[in-house]
């Protein structure tokens, strides 16, 4: 056990004095277990006296530093004798303290895990986005089934969705994070050895189910491993790591596509060198809550009235928000020509990332504003994009193309962002975890029952005439939600 030391010193009364001499002591990693001050005898003097637990070279070494302090005048040292109760009762303080320091630094550790795992589960699922035109040419696909792969994940990923958040709630997130991460690896194995379109779809599928499980889960687990409960630092988290994972994926895809050998599995390979140790790593992560013993028990998801007129506005904002940027992540990846005179995956690549990393750097441009504030900005930046998109169907502009996908992925980062943040914001701790779920169920519709539309309706009417169609619809919708928010701003803004 370390010896008690007092440390008596002698300083001037100058401001800050105090300060200077405890940020000293914890450069020199010695803890302040009890300090004193009192007027000397002399004028503008104090003696601070202070116990402190350290090594007898620490305090050596301490010495040195304070006399080489300006208002230091003088310096003792002593050590404490101490009883047998008080040295027990310190050794408890002090294993108290380092269990609750490994604890904090474990909560860190769990904390970054998760978000790595989630940005690493969404980073797999779009790596398919630059390799649909090799899809296409490789076995014949048409735009509505391109479309159709890049959606079918909808079909597990709204189901997990339900069903992850609720279990959750009951077992424990950590339960239910490892099958998530496991279905990911199963999805990305099965693109490495797809031969046809089954096997895009059978890993498509085990994708939908690892991003159901992630993404309602992991925001539920990051908001508990927070120690400082910032709903809104966290939520922005989240939204950059889907983001970041959505948009590093398609540039790596497109880039190993072009210039690389095995274009339609080395990407996948590289995914699975990074998930695996994230998945082992979830076996060590810190559990924050620990759930009763009743037996679970599923119910149908569900908004509690108090919160009915936010969650609309939140949901259906990112319902918008993703329906829009998935038309740069299916079917303009995949007709590219249309759209522009080039042909190239690294350029779809870039057309996919610039929109994603442009909605991620949004969100960290914008995270002070108020949600309402980030809100609007992410509709009018949308509304741009949609009509410089439509613009450049008839120019065929590869630059229009570009400034299209950033003003319209500058749009959805705010306004997913801050659709996340205010459903986590008025969500009841007690049942977070369903209401995330619901709001990611509305989401994830958006992602894919619109885009399957766009893509067989371009089958039936043309690529130029089917996206028209779509940018009306999409901007009907924003118009009414935007007259929604301000009729109830009063019911949905309480800040």
């Amino acid at each position: 056990m370390m010896p008690v030391y007092r440390i008596s010193m002698l300083v001037t009364d100058q401001p800050g004095v105090l300060a200077r001499v405890s940020n000293l002591f914890g450069a020199y990693g010695v803890n302040i277990e009890r300090i004193t001050t009192k007027k000397y005898k002399k004028e503008e003097t104090t003696r601070i006296r202070i116990a402190s637990c350290a090594e007898h070279i620490q305090v050596q070494n301490l010495v040195v530093g304070l006399q080489g302090l300006v208002d230091v005048i003088e310096v003792e040292t002593a050590t404490v004798q101490q009883s047998p109760l008080q040295q027990k009762l310190h050794e408890k303080a002090n294993a108290i303290q380092e269990l609750n320091a490994r604890k904090t630094l474990s909560k860190k550790v769990s904390f970054w895990l998760v978000a790595c795992s989630l940005f690493l589960t969404l980073f797999g699922t779009n790596i398919p986005a630059s390799l649909y035109t090799l899809y296409r040419q490789e076995w014949g696909l048409s735009s509505g089934m391109i479309t159709l792969v890049f959606a079918f994940y909808a079909f597990t990923v709204i189901p997990a969705i339900i069903v992850a958040g609720q279990l959750s709630d009951q077992i424990g997130r950590k339960k239910v994070l490892i099958p998530g991460i496991f279905f990911a690896i199963i999805g990305t194995f099965c693109f490495t050895i797809a031969n046809g379109v089954g096997m895009l779809l059978i890993g498509r599928l085990f994708q939908g189910l690892s991003v159901g499980i992630l993404n309602g889960v992991a925001v539920s687990a990051l908001m508990e491993l927070d120690e400082k409960r910032n709903t809104k630092r966290t939520a922005l988290i989240c939204a950059l790591a889907v983001t970041l994972g959505n948009a590093i994926g398609p540039i790596l895809s497109g880039l190993l596509g072009d210039f690389a050998p095995f274009p339609l599995r080395l990407s996948f390979y590289i995914h699975l060198l990074f998930i695996v140790p994230s998945f082992i790593g979830l076996f060590f992560l810190n559990e924050n809550v620990r759930p009763g013993l009743q037996p679970v028990q599923l119910k149908k998801p569900f908004v509690p009235k108090e919160i009915i007129k936010p969650f609309i506005l939140a949901s259906c904002t990112s319902f918008v928000a993703w329906s829009i940027i998935s038309m740069f992540m299916s079917i303009i990846p995949a007709n590219l020509s249309s759209f522009t005179k080039v042909n190239s995956l690294t350029i779809s690549g870039i057309v996919v990332a610039l929109g994603l990393v442009a909605a991620a750097v949004n969100q960290i441009l914008l995270k002070q504003l108020s949600l309402k504030k980030m809100i609007s900005i992410g509709y009018s930046l949308l509304a741009l994009g949609l009509i410089l998109l439509v613009i450049t169907l008839s120019t065929k502009s590869l630059t229009l193309l570009l400034i299209s996908a950033i003003l319209i992925g500058g749009g959805n980062g705010p306004a997913y962002a801050a659709s996340l943040a205010l459903v986590n914001e008025v969500a009841p701790n007690r049942i977070k975890g369903n209401i995330v779920s619901t709001f990611f169920v509305i989401t994830y519709l958006g992602v894919s029952i619109p885009v399957i539309c766009l893509g067989f309706l371009s089958q039936t009417i043309g690529v130029a005439a089917a996206v028209n169609s779509y940018v009306l619809i999409m901007g009907i919708i924003m118009i009414i939600m935007i007259v929604y928010g301000v009729k109830q701003q009063k019911n949905i803004f309480q800040k």
